[in-house]
């Protein structure tokens, strides 16, 4: 099967491969070519994962091919804030499939990610990593959540800031809940927002939710090997 790529440069020296068929299915970089060259491992990857979890049947990985489609460059809308990628593929509506789709692959990215971080004790989760901008495990969990919660903000759709729970895990659960319930509801909708010169959609959301929490979990993972020692 031919899958289809778009690639940007989502933040200096990050280049990331998007595989438009498998919203969410990402393959990174310090350089556009790495970023290409290990796409078909990505999708190999979570089309394993996607079987696991009762999604997929089967995954031939000699018929893996790809193409880029589009490509984006990231540029500074103000001096804090970078644009990032709308590809022409993120004007798609969402197709009932996307929906069943995404339950799938979120509630499998939660249960891995939970697997993870449920039983950490505070000092692990409070510990601060050297040279991480959330200063510690606790600090990127919220950020899994408060930037899930930031994307349906760009379409206009959050709940009201002050209704996120103080809360980690209960703020992950709401947040995740909500994402659930609004998903279905966008199927089958034409929705375009601008938000700080960066164009939404309701595809644009759901590969960006999906890719988050899972890169995120990677990033802990690696984390919690040198906390361990």
């Amino acid at each position: 099967m031919k899958y289809h790529l778009g690639v940007e440069d989502i933040e200096p020296g990050n280049w990331v491969a998007w595989v438009f068929e498998l919203p969410g299915c990402y393959a990174r970089g310090i350089a556009r070519e790495n970023a290409v060259q290990s796409a078909p491992d990505a999708i190999s990857e979570l089309s394993g994962r996607l079987i696991r979890a009762g999604f997929l049947t089967h995954c031939n990985d000699s018929s893996i091919e790809t193409e880029i489609s589009e490509e984006f460059l990231a540029f500074k809308s103000t001096p804090e804030y970078i644009v990032n990628a709308f590809f022409e593929d993120d004007k798609r509506v969402l197709a009932e499939c996307d929906i069943r789709y995404a339950d799938s692959l979120l509630g499998l990215n939660r249960e891995e990610l939970l697997a993870v971080v449920s039983q950490l004790s505070d000092d692990i989760l409070n510990r601060p990593i050297s040279g991480e901008v959330q200063k510690n495990v606790r600090g990127i969990l919220r950020h899994i959540g408060t930037a899930e919660w930031w994307y349906w903000d760009r379409l206009n759709r959050a709940f009201p800031r002050e209704e996120r729970p103080e809360e980690l895990f209960e703020l992950l659960s709401k947040i995740r809940k909500f994402t659930l319930r609004q998903l279905p509801e966008l199927a089958g909708r034409e929705l375009r927002t601008v938000c700080s010169g960066e164009h939404w959609s309701p595809r644009k959301l759901l590969r960006r939710t999906i890719w988050h929490e899972r890169v995120h979990t990677l990033q802990i993972l690696k984390y919690l090997k040198i906390l361990s020692k």
